[in-house]
């Protein structure tokens, strides 16, 4: 079964970064090799100031040992980073014990929670992971959610809430369409059949 693993874990950089300097942070790439985490991250945030702060706290983080600045436009960073394998994803590994139950850091969200994706066979050992999590790690607002039949789609869900956090779904909107097809880099007319799937998909499950 696929299942969203949501928490927060307040050592992790990245929700640090976010909580600190009220960033937002997308996961363009990671990969887990060696012990070691290799990372493409891109940095939002309102002024330079701030993504500069950000930078100078990564080069800083005790944990990173190559940092490097891909490209810088606008309000936007990305940077690769090395970083040192996160404990939770090898305590979660050693409970799993099949390396085919992959697990893949989704996103982190506007407070810090991270979400992780993962195939399991059996729900109880995610929640006896969950329960050793909290007791090792000392993780707070963990919850578990099961995708049944038609997978959501990542990117789809990740559009759906950046366009709700800007506001587009606010009355009156806080962000137009136009405005939010810059920011996203998607065209108008695929941002607009994207919402409106992704939205259908959200309401069919919530009034089932």
């Amino acid at each position: 079964m696929q299942i969203l693993y949501s928490f927060k874990y307040e050592k992790c950089f990245a929700s640090q970064l976010i909580s600190d300097y009220n960033v937002r942070i997308k996961i363009v790439n990671q990969e887990l090799r060696d012990n070691y985490v290799y990372e493409t991250l891109a940095i939002y945030a309102e002024s330079e100031d701030l993504l500069d702060k950000s930078i100078e706290y990564l080069e800083n983080y005790p944990h990173s040992y190559e940092i490097e600045i891909i490209g810088r436009e606008n309000n936007c960073v990305t940077v690769s980073v090395l970083t040192k394998s996160c404990p939770l994803v090898e305590l979660m590994r050693r409970k799993l014990m099949s390396p085919s139950n992959k697990i893949k850091l989704e996103r982190i969200d506007y407070s810090g929670n991270i979400f992780w994706e993962m195939n399991v066979n059996n729900y109880n050992k995610i929640r006896h992971i969950d329960e050793s999590l909290k007791e090792v790690y000392d993780i707070k607002d963990s919850n578990i959610r099961i995708y049944n039949g038609r997978h959501i789609n990542v990117k789809s869900e990740y559009i759906l809430k950046e366009a709700f956090e800007r506001g587009y779904f606010d009355v009156p909107k806080k962000i137009g369409l136009k405005e939010l097809s810059s920011t996203l880099d998607i065209p108008p007319t695929t941002l607009d059949l994207l919402l409106r799937r992704q939205l259908r998909q959200v309401i069919q499950k919530t009034i089932k």
